[in-house]
């Protein structure tokens, strides 16, 4: 149905854009052949009709191939036989002509405004403009933007609603950086609100062929949908059972870890990822709500069954203590390069830190809200309350991984002191993927982190000071920073900050070759380790299992209903017109220059399938949308390129120019010529369109 609703929709915006031009056609008394909607292409001599009637001068004609249309005028095509009758097209003044060419775009215009303001009176579910989280090292993250953040401005413009930010950063292209206005929740219940204007440095994102400031859209703790067959839908959850808290119970390790309701929505979830990654086993208890009564349920985290298509693992993690960067409030307490090897309760048992997650956290807290000595490698110790640690772990404040230990360098590279054993932290503030830029030509300004090889290790950074190539080759030290309790590695008692050698006989180097290995491994694996301070090597045997399945769930997106009344969903209307419209002229800039690329377009199987999907979200979002494709289906009409109305326009603007029409050979050549360009570009936006479908 939604994608019947989808198809009509479209079909009525062309409908409507034809009957521009056939009304315009009658008033200025130019004979109209055939007003066609929907295309009726002959097969085998059979035109594919709907049905089609005449009535006086004109046939009118459904066709039954769709997204189409056209008005067949008398003596309008160059190349079409004239008798030079008066009420031909080419025969009336050029303000006549110029009148029915720009009827079609002038209605959908009409249109365009007329459907926003019926979107807005009956209701627009849009997504809230709020900061979900950042990719951590990415310009967002740099620039202090936090997660439940509400953007209210892009470059001064205010907007309402994500989709609408995303797009306005993208467009602003790369050149200088976009100034996002932001309100921030503060206090200890949130209910301060603080207004602050942040600079960002947009970079490009190859994947998305567009320019991103590494942000990503806020969640509410409501379930969209739950997999069949899965352990959340196993346990009782529903679509629509609203997530409060989270509490994990492994008694293996005497550890039970909660996640409180107090924390945004946002954060909430993401901890549940976090904590199925961090056991193999357990029980998951979910609290929720459900039609206004608790509803609880209990998810026991077991490995699945062996033969089940989950990958399988040995349950251990690498280490990851070394504290890559962080930002405020947390880089008061944490330093680039801090090596945090211990948290401890005053008075209470050391717990060792070989991953720095909530998992570590709560072994040394216990659920309390108390005060946490960290301990650092150099030595040195700060205290800090528990509840600031959980929350910077599950923001991302603290970023501890992706560490890179240097194997080779370039001459270069050694100039400003890197050599091999060093440990690199980032470079120009990317601390993931940095395999892209290892062996880049880096230019000048490009800043480098690292830690050096030689004792004591100290951190080291620079600005290039020219064009480099650093030739760095690296590793992930293959240390075992933990095994999961109820893993195949913990039953085989491997210990933690194990060295691993070798599997199956064959020499490991780095962690990313556990990461191949041990999937591909069938049946037992023998895995070589040795303490890290020594040279004793022992083999343990192990059978890999499945661990990691997923809890099958998913979360609606934050939105916000707005609903006016009519009056001022007109004037919303006047404004989404007068801002989308602008938007076209900046997307094909953008496009020219680079800015987006072209696979960001849709062409008609992506619009149809956009509608669909809409129309599931409410009829007054459908209604949105086709004013938007009303918009840009006129504007676009007005542009001057050929076949296009504007096309036709220019060539009307060359007449009275000239004082006589272009001849019509060139007419035709400079069609058919625009005509492949068109159908190459439809066939380019199609392929994506399939792409994405896919």
């Amino acid at each position: 149905m939604n994608l019947i609703l989808a198809i009509l929709g479209i079909g009525f915006l062309i409908f409507i854009h034809e009957l521009g031009h056939f009304l315009a056609a009658k008033f200025v008394g130019v004979r109209v052949h055939t007003f066609a909607v929907d295309f009726q292409p002959t097969i085998f001599g059979w035109r594919a009709r709907l049905f089609a009637f005449t009535y006086g001068e004109t046939e009118y004609v459904i066709g039954l191939v769709p997204l189409g249309g056209y008005v067949k005028m008398a003596g309008e095509d160059p190349g079409e036989e004239r008798t030079d009758s008066e009420d031909e097209f080419h025969r009336k003044p050029i303000p006549s002509r110029l009148l029915i060419l720009v009827a079609g775009a002038a209605m959908n215009l009409i249109s365009g405004l007329a459907l926003f303001a019926l979107a807005f009176t009956m209701g627009v579910k849009q997504m809230a403009p709020v900061v979900g989280g950042t990719d951590p090292g990415g310009p967002a993250w740099h620039a202090g933007i936090r997660t439940g953040d509400k953007i209210t401005s892009v470059n001064g413009e205010p907007w309402s609603d994500y989709s609408n930010i995303a797009t306005a950063i993208a467009l602003a292209g790369g050149s200088k950086p976009v100034k996002l206005g932001l309100e921030r929740s503060e206090g200890a219940d949130g209910s301060e609100t603080r207004s602050l204007e942040v600079a960002v440095q947009p970079e490009w994102n190859t994947a998305d062929g567009r320019y991103r400031i590494g942000i990503y859209p806020s969640i509410s703790n409501t379930i969209s949908s739950v997999v069949e067959g899965s352990p959340s839908q196993l346990a009782g959850l529903q679509e629509g059972d609203q997530i409060q808290s989270i509490r994990l119970n492994v008694p293996e390790d005497g550890l039970v870890l909660k996640i409180p309701s107090d924390l945004p929505a946002d954060l909430l979830v993401r901890s549940l990822s976090r904590i199925r990654q961090s056991t193999a086993t357990g029980v998951l208890d979910i609290e929720t709500i459900r039609a206004g009564s608790p509803f609880n349920a209990s998810i026991p985290l077991e490995p699945p069954p062996v033969d089940s298509a989950a990958r399988t693992s040995l349950g251990i993690l690498a280490r990851a203590r070394t504290i890559v960067d962080s930002r405020e409030p947390a880089s008061t307490v944490f330093k680039s390069g801090d090596e945090l090897i211990s948290l401890q309760v005053s008075g209470e048992n050391l717990v060792n830190v070989e991953v720095f997650d909530l998992y570590t956290i709560e072994k040394a807290a216990q659920l309390r809200d108390v005060n946490l000595a960290c301990r650092f490698l150099d030595g040195s110790s700060k205290v800090v309350p528990a509840k600031d640690l959980r929350r910077w772990i599950l923001e991302d404040i603290i970023v501890g991984d992706s560490q890179r230990w240097v194997t080779n360098v370039s001459e270069d590279a050694k100039t400003i002191g890197i050599t091999k054993g060093c440990q690199i932290l980032s470079i120009e503030n990317h601390f993931n993927g940095l395999e892209e830029y290892l062996d880049d030509v880096l230019p000048t300004g490009t800043q480098v982190k690292w830690i050096t090889a030689t004792a004591p290790r100290a951190l080291r950074s620079t600005r290039l000071q020219k064009d480099m190539k650093l030739g760095l080759v690296t590793r992930s030290q293959p240390i075992i920073g933990r095994t999961l309790a109820g893993s195949p590695a913990r039953l085989a008692e491997i210990p933690s900050g194990s060295v691993v050698l070798g599997i199956n006989e064959i020499t490991v180097e780095d962690w990313t070759q556990i990461q191949s290995a041990i999937p591909a491994a069938e049946g037992e694996v023998t895995i070589s380790i040795s303490d890290e301070f020594s040279e004793n090597m022992s083999d343990i045997s192990v059978t890999p299992l499945p661990l990691m399945t997923s809890l099958g769930l998913q979360m609606s997106a934050l939105q916000f209903r707005e609903e006016l009344p009519f009056g001022q969903a007109l004037s919303a209307g006047i404004d989404q017109s007068w801002i989308w419209g602008g938007r076209i002229f900046l997307t094909l800039r953008a496009l020219f220059a680079g800015d987006v690329h072209g696979k960001n377009l849709n062409g008609p199987v992506g619009i149809i399938d956009l509608g669909r999907k809409v129309s599931s979200v409410g009829f007054g979002n459908l209604l949105f949308l086709l004013a938007l494709i009303s918009i840009n289906l006129g504007i676009f009409n007005l542009l001057p390129f050929p076949i296009l109305d504007g096309g036709h326009i220019l060539f009307l603007t060359i007449e009275g120019i000239r004082g006589k029409p272009v001849p019509d050979q060139i007419q035709n050549y400079v069609h058919l010529v625009a005509f492949l360009m068109l159908i190459s570009m439809a066939l380019f936006v199609t392929y994506n369109d399939i792409l994405r479908l896919g």
